[in-house]
């Protein structure tokens, strides 16, 4: 009996170790770029809808009759989870996600605060583990203007195997001495704590990319902490480890820079002179030493 219930121990021990799916997809069009860690966090320019990206996580129990129930509200950021349901949810079943064992979706009007707030939120099933894709709109105009973006997003998702990884090849030659560190100046949309839903305040912000001579990228805002400024000494492990969806690989094709991030993020920039065309923003190379 010890041998036997030692053997079940291990082969749970074994199965909790397994990696985890990744959920690969586009991030949506005119909304700000992933700053979150978890979720990857999208919010449109107008500030009027948000996008959430919550990665793979291990999963108890069955998958539909779960989200039937909860709609995996607990599996959200506080902040983000839904309060009073004005009717009962819109299920929709088998909904396609490439990849995935099985998906769902639920559509519902939420009362916060005294405003309805339209979502849709759609959880995507594989391996055992569970990943959310949650939309939420500050009315049903703003819902229905930022749809086209939430569609792209939901037409790029692909679930990826366990263990498998979203980097770009780095063959000799593939970065062709593109790297060091881009900045661009933009506007940045602060979400405002204890407002109504989606109030908040735009921002003057620098946006860069680092890139590495090795194929490797980092990006964000401000500036990158490096060591006395010296961006050769950039920790892109440290980066990938706290911060996975701004940080992966990147490769040159043409005149286009490819750059996959950890998380599944696919950004495609064009080379343009001296610097790069990304989200509607041209960054330049700084004249900081490499």
């Amino acid at each position: 009996m010890k041998l036997i219930l030692s053997g079940l121990l291990l082969t749970a021990s074994a199965a909790l170790a397994q990696p985890l799916p990744v959920l690969h997809f586009d991030p949506p069009k005119d909304f700000t770029g992933s700053l979150g860690k978890d979720p990857s966090a999208h919010v449109s320019k107008g500030g009027d809808a948000t996008i959430n990206v919550y990665p793979f996580r291990a999963l108890k129990g069955p998958f539909a009759e779960q989200f039937r129930r909860t709609l995996f509200k607990e599996l959200l950021v506080p902040d983000a989870q839904e309060g009073r349901v004005v009717a009962a949810p819109e299920i929709m079943e088998k909904v396609p996600v490439a990849g995935a064992e099985s998906s769902m979706a639920a559509r519902f009007v939420e009362n916060r605060s005294g405003a309805a707030r339209y979502r849709l939120r759609l959880a995507v099933y594989s391996a055992g583990a569970v990943a959310l894709v949650d939309y939420s709109a500050a009315g049903a105009d703003a819902y229905q203007r930022n749809w086209p973006a939430f569609a792209g997003l939901l037409d790029s998702l692909k679930v990826a195997k366990a263990g498998a990884t979203a980097e770009i090849s780095t063959k000799p030659g593939a970065t062709a001495g593109v790297d060091g560190l881009y900045l661009a100046s933009t506007r940045r949309f602060v979400m405002r704590i204890g407002g109504p839903p989606g109030s908040g305040d735009w921002e003057t912000a620098t946006r860069f990319y680092l890139l590495s001579p090795d194929g490797r990228f980092h990006r964000g805002y401000g500036l990158p902490s490096v060591p006395g400024g010296d961006v050769r000494k950039f920790d892109y492990a440290k980066a990938e480890r706290e911060d996975g969806p701004n940080t992966g690989t990147y490769a040159v094709k043409g005149g286009t820079l490819q750059l996959r991030a950890r998380n599944g993020d696919a950004v495609e920039a064009k080379l343009a002179g001296a610097g790069l065309q990304v989200d509607n923003l041209t960054f330049k190379k700084s004249a900081l030493k490499k």
